[in-house]
């Protein structure tokens, strides 16, 4: 959200097209059996034409964002961290009646998670010593989570998808361990309320215990070394470069969990997604979203967040993470919306 440019009016036909989708699938918060509540959804609220989006699409997106869902979805890279837009966007979930989940990535999104993202003075200072060892980055670090901690979201995942950085570099996964708990405690002194996590990406657990299945209790320790600073156990899953087919999906494909985490450990999942280009299609994203409910039955879920509410164009992502949205990046819905919609019903 860092980009916003001169404030337009939302065109008359997006208008019309938005009130006409409320009044034809006017939503509820009536549950069915193994479907959600409204309370336990959440969604990235991207606005139409991000980047390069305008204050009045990110009004229209918060407009849209608070009758599917509960949360709103915010994740920074530290390196591009910028706290008023932070701030900014904490305001506009409050009025929205919303709660929040901010997310900060100290990882690169584009290089795997295996490189540390971190701001440009923080380079600078660091002296060549890039590593979660180096106090000045330990430090700045702090610092930004403290200042985001001030917003005093509801939840706050201090590092996303991060056993991704273990599986390629577990010196700086261990480093990061311990900064993370002096992190956790920062949070619990200006935020008693605000829980916090780190999340996993759920295929990478998966993919890991398949290649090495007679030590998958090893492989837990990759979640267990935040313990006990773990609020709620986070993951992120896009299962469509994995699976030809929704169908394909395993039963036990997101229950798996529990072979590293005990049944009390309740689970948020901070991003859900299904593209509808690159490995997925319009169709498929109806037919994932729609097995959602079958697929968690056996699973505690605290909130489940879909990926992105618009599709983006961010040359960082590939077609898979810039489709993964419920409407196109021009306004246009998709019918992954109205089976979003439906999960509550």
């Amino acid at each position: 959200m860092s980009r916003l440019i001169n404030k337009m009016m939302f065109s008359t036909y997006q208008s019309v097209r938005f009130i006409l989708y409320v009044l034809l699938f006017g939503l509820t918060i009536s549950v069915y059996a193994d479907g959600f509540t409204r309370q336990q959804l959440g969604m990235a609220v991207t606005p139409s034409h991000f980047p390069n989006h305008t204050p009045e699409d990110i009004n229209s997106a918060f407009t849209l964002s608070q009758k599917l869902s509960q949360f709103s979805v915010f994740i920074y890279q530290w390196g591009q961290l910028d706290v008023n837009v932070a701030s900014l966007m904490e305001a506009k979930t409050r009025t929205a009646g919303m709660l929040s989940i901010i997310g900060l990535s100290p990882t690169t999104l584009d290089q795997g998670r295996k490189e540390l993202d971190i701001p440009d003075a923080v380079r600078a200072k660091a002296n060549g010593w890039i590593s979660f060892a180096n106090p000045v980055i330990r430090d700045a670090y702090k610092n930004s989570v403290k200042e985001l901690a001030k917003l005093q979201p509801a939840y706050f995942c201090l590092a996303t998808e991060i056993n991704m950085l273990g599986l390629q570099r577990m010196d700086e996964y261990l480093h990061f361990a311990s900064l993370y708990k002096e992190a956790y405690d920062e949070v619990k002194r200006i935020s008693p309320k605000t829980r916090v996590f780190v999340s996993f990406q759920h295929e990478w657990i998966r993919i890991l215990d398949a290649k090495d299945p007679l030590n998958i209790k090893e492989h837990s320790k990759l979640i267990d070394i935040f313990r006990p600073a773990l609020d709620i156990i986070g993951l992120t899953t896009y299962p469509s470069e994995y699976h030809n087919s929704p169908l394909e999906i395993p039963a036990d494909y997101y229950s798996w969990i529990y072979n590293h985490i005990p049944r009390s450990d309740r689970v948020l999942l901070m991003e859900v997604g299904w593209p509808t280009q690159g490995s997925g299609n319009v169709q498929e994203q109806v037919q994932y979203i729609s097995l959602l409910p079958t697929l968690l039955k056996d699973v505690d879920v605290e909130v489940l967040a879909w990926a992105l509410l618009h599709d983006v164009d961010l040359s960082e992502f590939d077609a898979n993470l810039n489709t993964a949205g419920l409407i196109q990046s021009n306004g246009q819905f998709k019918l992954g919306l109205k089976a979003f919609d439906d999960l509550t019903k």
